[in-house]
């Protein structure tokens, strides 16, 4: 065979490569960080029985939340939470998130999201920071730093709302057990004067 035409082909082959591995890594970061009010991306369409779960986890209790992070995970909550009519759901049910791997994005919600999502959002990760702590996953550990982070961004801003920064503060002194961030660096100017 012509040397030539292999390392033509060779030279294609790796270009489709590169182009694919953009494309990807590219999309995943974007849908990662995410929080607009439009979907970005194409949902694959709900089956009957993950649409009836969100109907009931929309109008139902906390049990009926439960049931829905058990269907769908967390992921999935955060990829559905891109339709703004399911993002109060989805905010609401990621309390029962087993991990912390959308504390990134709750916290991006507490930060810059409308008044009732980012309650909703301080109260998901008041709800997680208050379970006894557990081991968790390596992977994990990336995204309980990063929402740290983002909460005590929040808590020392002085530009949200004292309401936001209470909420945050809270959320950060339970977290600080999990060593995502240190007792002392949180601040103590919105605790109650005696």
């Amino acid at each position: 065979m012509n040397r030539g035409v292999v390392a033509a082909g060779l030279t294609a082959l790796a270009t489709l490569a590169a182009v694919v591995a953009c494309s990807k890594s590219s999309a995943q970061s974007v849908a990662a960080t995410s929080v607009d009010d439009s979907p970005q991306a194409v949902q694959a369409p709900m089956d009957p029985m993950e649409a009836e779960a969100w109907g009931r986890a929309q109008a139902g209790a906390d049990e009926d939340r439960m049931r829905l992070v058990d269907l769908v995970g967390c992921e999935g909550l955060r990829e559905r939470a891109e339709v703004p009519a399911r993002r109060s759901t989805a905010i609401r049910a990621m309390s029962f998130c087993p991990d912390f791997s959308e504390l990134p994005w709750l916290a991006s919600v507490a930060t810059s999201g409308h008044d009732d999502e980012a309650a909703d959002a301080l109260d998901a990760i008041v709800d997680q920071a208050a379970r006894p702590r557990r081991p968790t996953d390596a992977e994990d550990g990336q995204e309980l730093f990063a929402g740290c982070q983002s909460l005590l961004d929040l808590s020392r801003s002085s530009g949200q709302p004292p309401a936001r920064r209470v909420v945050a503060v809270r959320a950060l002194r339970m977290l600080s057990e999990r060593g995502c961030v240190k007792r002392a660096d949180i601040p103590s100017d919105l605790d109650a004067k005696n």
